[in-house]
C-alpha cells in the first residue's frame, strides 16, 4: 500500500515541509536535563526507570496551547551510520514534581509516503500531539512521550524499516539509534510495555514488524493500511533477507520462542468491516486474547486500522496474515472505518478507541507517594 494515492502522500509531504521549512517557533532551544535532583529522602526512581544520560539541545519546531513544545535535533546514528532529523513532544505531565523520578511510555509515531526528509506527524495539520495531551486529560490515553523519526534514507525509495544489504540501515536507525536517542533524553522504562508505535501505511508496516522483531523492546503497534510483507524493490537479489524481515517470518520466530504456538484466536477482518458498512463510526472487532497460548516470554500486540475502501486484494494478504500470526504471545485486532488509504483517517481512529487500547497495554507515569 505505499504505492498509492500519490496526490494524498504529496499532501502530506507538502503540509510537512512547509512545516519544516517556514512555521518553526522563535522560543528558544530545548534541554530535558533534569533541573534538579531528589532530595534524601524523597521517593527515588524504580529499577526499571531509565534516566536521562546525555540530555541534548533541541530546537523549538512549533508551541501548543498548553505552553508544551514539539522540539527537533539532528541525529548521527552511532549503529546504522545514517544521519537524519527526529522530532519529539513530552507531555505536560512530564514536568510535574510528583512524576520527576517516573518513566513516561514512548509511542514513536512512523509516517507514511516517503518519510523523508521529514515526519508529518509534527505537523499542526494532524494534531497528534494535541489530541493526546486532550485524552491524556479525559483518562482516555496515557501522557506519551511521542517521537517522530525520518523513516527513509531519501525521496527516491522506502527500506521496509529494515536492513537490507548495500543500503542505508534503516532498521537499525529505527530499532536501535532512535531509541538510544530517546533514552539519552528522557525519563523512560526498561520494560518494551513502555514502548509501542503508531504507524501510516509504511510507517504502519514499520511498526507492525520492529514489535514482531524486537518483543524484548517493544510491546504495541498500531498500523493503519500497512502492507502485509516486505516488497521495497532494493530487497532484489537478496531473497533470505527479505524474507528475514518479513511479519509472517518474524512472527513464526516469535512463536516458536514462546514454547508453542496455542490456538488461533478469532474475529477475522471482515467481520469488522462489516461492522463499519453500517455505520460510518469505527467499529472495533474483538481483541482475541493471547492468554490462549503460552505464557513465557514477550506477549505484543497489534492493531490494524483499515478502511472499507482499502483494495481488497490487500485487505486479504492483510487478513490473511493476522490469521496466520494471532496465536501464543502474539495478539491482534482490527479497526474498520468508512474510507480509504489515508493517513488522516488513521489518525482521527486512532482516537477513536485505539489510543485507549494500547494505553492500556502498556505502561504509565507513577507518582510519588
Amino acid at each position: 500500500m505505499k504505492h498509492r494515492s500519490a496526490t494524498l502522500c504529496a499532501a502530506f509531504v507538502l503540509s510537512a515541509v512547509t512545516a519544516l521549512s517556514g512555521c518553526s517557533s522563535d522560543g528558544d532551544p530545548v534541554s530535558f536535563a533534569p533541573k534538579e535532583s531528589a532530595k534524601p529522602g524523597e521517593t527515588q526512581a524504580a529499577s526499571d526507570v531509565r534516566m536521562p544520560t546525555n540530555p541534548r539541545t533541541w530546537d523549538p519546531q512549533r508551541t501548543l496551547a498548553d505552553g508544551t513544545q514539539v522540539v527537533h535535533v539532528d541525529l548521527k546514528g552511532a549503529k546504522s551510520g545514517f544521519t537524519g532529523r527526529v522530532w519529539a513532544w513530552v507531555p505536560k505531565q512530564y514536568y510535574r514534581p510528583e512524576y520527576k523520578n517516573s518513566a513516561f511510555p514512548v509511542l514513536m509515531a512512523l509516517p507514511g509516503a516517503v518519510g523523508y526528509p521529514t515526519n508529518y506527524f509534527f505537523s499542526k495539520e494532524f494534531r497528534l500531539q494535541e489530541r493526546i495531551g486532550e485524552a491524556a486529560d479525559k483518562g482516555e490515553s496515557l501522557p506519551f512521550i511521542v517521537i517522530m523519526p525520518v523513516l527513509n534514507a531519501n525521496k527516491d525509495t522506502y527500506y521496509d524499516g529494515s536492513d537490507i544489504p548495500g543500503q542505508p540501515k534503516m532498521g537499525t536507525w529505527i530499532s536501535d539509534d532512535v531509541p538510544d536517542l530517546v533514552r539519552e533524553n528522557f525519563r523512560t522504562y526498561a520494560d518494551p510495555k513502555g514502548w509501542g508505535f503508531f504507524g501510516s501505511s509504511s510507517g504502519g508496516y514499520v511498526g507492525m514488524k520492529m514489535v514482531l522483531q524486537y518483543p524484548e523492546r517493544f510491546s504495541v503497534a498500531i498500523a493503519g493500511g500497512p502492507d502485509a510483507a516486505p516488497d521495497s524493490p532494493l530487497w532484489n537479489g537478496h531473497p533470505k533477507e527479505k524474507q528475514e524481515n518479513s511479519p509472517a517470518w518474524l512472527a513464526e520466530q516469535l512463536i516458536k520462542k514462546s514454547g508453542g504456538a496455542g490456538g488461533p484466536s478469532s474475529s477475522p477482518s471482515s467481520s469488522a468491516k462489516a461492522d463499519a458498512k453500517a455505520s460510518p463510526k469505527p467499529k472495533n472487532s474483538p481483541s482475541p486474547s493471547a492468554a490462549t497460548g503460552p505464557t513465557n516470554g514477550h506477549k505484543v500486540s497489534i492493531s490494524f486500522l483499515m478502511g472499507t475502501k482499502e483494495p481488497k486484494a490487500e485487505v486479504a494478504a492483510l487478513d490473511k496474515l493476522r490469521q496466520e500470526i494471532t496465536k501464543g504471545p502474539i495478539e491482534t485486532k482490527v479497526t474498520s472505518f468508512e474510507g480509504g488509504h489515508d493517513g488522516y483517517k488513521y489518525t482521527d481512529t486512532l482516537f477513536n478507541g485505539d489510543l485507549k487500547w494500547m494505553s492500556d497495554r502498556m505502561r504509565g507515569p507513577v507518582a510519588a507517594k
